[in-house]
């Protein structure tokens, strides 16, 4: 009996809510408000159709992708950001003004309607209008798209099917992000009776919003962020989450306003809602308790903590087979681990101490990237690699960590300065700055979190403090350099926040070695009171030799000695350093490192045998280095998936052509593993350049040092070395280095 009567209480609120809805549609008639959410949904497919058509955008990805998904993601800055809660914005003041005149909302209080059911059918309006224009943006969105291909080639890597889960999640996704919104704006367009005030505060919010993000100071429960990490994240949560925290974040805080707005319209004001009855008080008392603890609760970030055994595991998404993943120090090129690839998925556990620091992960010699690894971490990598494109996504212990490396844009005011010699002569301004913009990005490593609102690791953090704090010292070496040169006699005062960075860094902090920047300052401080009138190399080595003898020291000595020795002139300069040096390390380990980087530079060094190589060219004829014997040869090393060997393949055709009539030979050398894709970039060459594929890239890329690529190596017609590490070709010092070994004039 007590359910039947719950039930019939339940299915009258609901046909009262019916009612009130029906009425709200009569109502809306003539009003265009659905109209207006598709015209607005539609705007920004249809700009980026007519975009894509006139500039003839055809898209340059090599890993798969939906070429309508894409086309959909490209469109979600303009509509989150303007077009959609624009929307909001006008239909939320519409729908309430329509009752705000003529004293409508009073009148309704004589309808026989519960004031629930009239405040929630308008509001369902509102997201019914929000709906459908999420849904026009997608459905114009794949119209667009598809127009755009009757007049642009879709890649050959992009599908075209229709990925209904995919745009059921994305819609879905952006209905929650704008819920917040949604409800803030109806709940100011319900208490203000003027139309104009309620579209200027929705604008106001909207503008907010953009200075917020400029400056980095955007709340995560600001009405607007909920929509801006929609474009930022079009994929959603990197942990397999249908949402993400932040969606939450808005559901919560809507849930939370539409109660405290609701009992404010019901009530006609603040006092009467909440505080003339202690029950009221009590309610809200309880919302707040429930749903503000929970969005408390959200909003806290996360970190991963620490695994029971140092772990890499992974999966590669790729369109070759690999065999190998090779974990290296980037410090001195140690392979800490192999790990065998089976099916393009691989696992192992490492037993050795592993230093928290940026490692680097090679698959087979030919992809690489860095990750931040350390002792206990569980690394899971979601690898892409596709010719030129390639990605990186890991999901373990590191995850915030490795996507902050990826994220994180080192540009600063003051690098610009030192760069175009600004301020050189206002001291004052140039350090206020400088400590301004190391303080900025000091808080903005503090704030970084991830989609899933993970923060960096605190071991992670403090190192990261130091290695910025590092960046921004090397900015004020760099100062009080050029200062020193233009105006000697003048003074420079260290100030507070200099003082500051320089009790941050250590001199001796063993964990930074591997940073280039952290070396750099080092050596910078060391040699800081030599006058002698000697180039910076020989006094930093000669500065790091008189260390007292440590693991410390090794290492300095270490990456001095090996760049000294790259940069050494001839064999005579390359011996003096090895017969001085090399020898005095207190780890034996670095002797023979140095000993075989010093054998590599001096084999390739210029008049030494070039290492012969196979090959096949493109007409599938056997090809050997000795075949070009008595003319001058240029080699590029390069792939098809090296997207910086493409930007320079134009500049080296240029100059085989140039050269054509002159005895040298430009050959480019393709490391492909899929031959296949080789073939068909190289059919498209210029025949002025021998195309040849390495029949072992391996032993080649061993004999020749191969690091990376491209690479660009001349040889003589007696087939020994001239330059082993060319300039690149869009480099001038390219033709200049060419031309003085052809014995060409300078007249080009």
């Amino acid at each position: 009996m007590v359910y039947d009567i719950s039930q019939s209480k339940i299915n009258s609120k609901m046909q009262n809510f019916i009612t009130a809805l029906k009425a709200e549609h009569i109502k809306k008639k003539g009003t265009g408000i659905y109209v207006l959410a598709i015209i607005l949904g539609a705007l920004t497919p249809v700009i980026s159709t007519i975009v894509r058509i006139v500039q003839d955008q055809k898209g340059t990805k090599d890993i798969p992708y939906n070429y309508y998904l894409e086309f959909i993601k490209d469109n979600l800055d303009a509509f989150t950001s303007f077009f959609f809660p624009v929307l909001i914005i006008i239909t939320a003041s519409r729908i309430t003004q329509l009752d705000h005149k003529n004293g409508g909302w009073q009148l309704m209080e004589t309808q026989p309607l519960e004031k629930l059911s009239i405040y929630c059918s308008k509001f369902t309006v509102l997201l019914i209008a929000n709906l459908i224009c999420i849904v026009s943006m997608v459905a114009f969105s794949y119209l667009g798209a598809g127009i755009a291909s009757l007049f642009v080639d879709i890649p050959e890597v992009a599908s075209t099917g229709f990925e209904f889960g995919e745009l059921l999640h994305l819609i879905a996704r952006l209905f929650l992000a704008g819920l917040f919104f949604t409800v803030f704006q109806y709940f100011v367009s319900v208490l203000l009776s003027s139309f104009i005030w309620s579209i200027l505060i929705g604008f106001f919010i909207l503008l907010l919003y953009g200075i917020l993000v400029l400056n980095k100071i955007a709340p995560d429960w600001y009405p607007m962020d909920m929509l801006g990490k929609i474009s930022q994240h079009p994929e959603g949560s990197e942990l397999g989450y249908w949402f993400t925290y932040s969606e939450l974040v808005g559901v919560l805080c809507s849930i939370i306003v539409f109660y405290i707005g609701y009992k404010w319209y019901r009530n006609k004001s603040l006092r009467e809602a909440f505080f003339t009855k202690g029950s009221r008080a009590a309610k809200l008392i309880a919302v707040l308790a429930i749903f503000g603890g929970a969005l408390v609760y959200i909003l806290i970030p996360n970190q991963t903590g620490i695994h029971s055994r140092t772990v890499i595991s992974g999966t590669i998404e790729s369109d070759v087979q690999f065999k190998n993943a090779y974990i290296l120090d980037n410090f001195i090129s140690d392979t800490i681990a192999v790990i065998p690839i089976k099916n393009n998925k691989f696992h192992q556990a490492l037993t050795r101490n592993v230093p928290l620091d940026n490692y680097m992960i090679l698959l087979d010699n030919r992809i690489k990237n860095n990750i931040t690894l350390g002792t206990n971490d569980s690394l899971y990598l979601e690898i892409k690699a596709y010719k030129s494109s390639g990605s990186m996504k890991d999901l373990g212990t590191r995850l915030a960590e490795n996507e902050y490396k990826n994220e994180t844009n080192n540009w600063s005011t003051v690098s610009y300065y030192l760069e175009e010699n600004l301020f050189i002569d206002q001291p004052e301004h140039f350090t206020k700055q400088l400590v301004g913009d190391w303080e900025d990005a000091i808080e903005d490593s503090d704030k970084f979190k991830t989609v899933d609102n993970y923060t960096l690791n605190d071991d992670y953090r403090l190192k990261n403090k130091k290695l910025i704090t590092v960046d921004y010292l090397g900015y004020w070496t760099d100062f009080l350099k050029k200062r020193a040169a233009m105006f000697p006699n003048e003074k420079t005062e260290e100030v507070k926040g200099i003082r500051e960075m320089k009790k941050l860094v250590s001199l001796k902090d063993e964990s930074l070695l591997s940073n280039e920047n952290y070396f750099n300052y080092l050596t910078s401080q060391l040699i800081a009171g030599s006058n002698e009138d000697i180039d910076e190399d020989t006094k930093s080595i000669r500065a790091i030799a008189q260390l007292p003898p440590s693991s410390f020291k090794d290492k300095l000595l270490f990456r001095q000695l090996k760049k000294s020795l790259e940069d050494a002139s001839d064999k005579e300069e390359r011996d003096k350093l090895m017969a001085k040096y090399a020898y005095t390390f207190k780890d034996k380990r670095y002797s023979t490192i140095i000993v075989h980087n010093n054998r590599i530079i001096e084999s390739l060094s210029k008049g030494m045998p070039a290492p012969l190589f196979d090959a096949t060219t493109i007409d599938n004829q056997p090809f050997n280095l000795a075949d070009l014997k008595g003319k001058f040869v240029v080699i590029d090393t390069w792939a098809t998936w090296c997207g910086p060997c493409k930007r320079q393949s134009p500049y080296f055709e240029k100059f085989a052509i140039k050269y054509k009539k002159h005895p040298v030979q430009f050959v480019a050398a393709s490391t492909d593993a899929k031959i296949a894709d080789w073939f068909v970039e190289a059919k498209t060459k210029s025949k002025s350049v021998l195309q040849v594929h390495f029949n072992n890239p391996e032993k080649f890329g061993k004999d020749y040092d191969v690091q990376s690529i491209p690479r660009f190596i001349l040889i003589g017609p007696g087939g020994n070395l001239l330059n082993a590490r060319m300039p690149y070709p869009n480099d001038p010092m390219f033709e200049k280095v060419l031309r003085e070994e052809l014995g060409l004039n300078d007249r080009k």
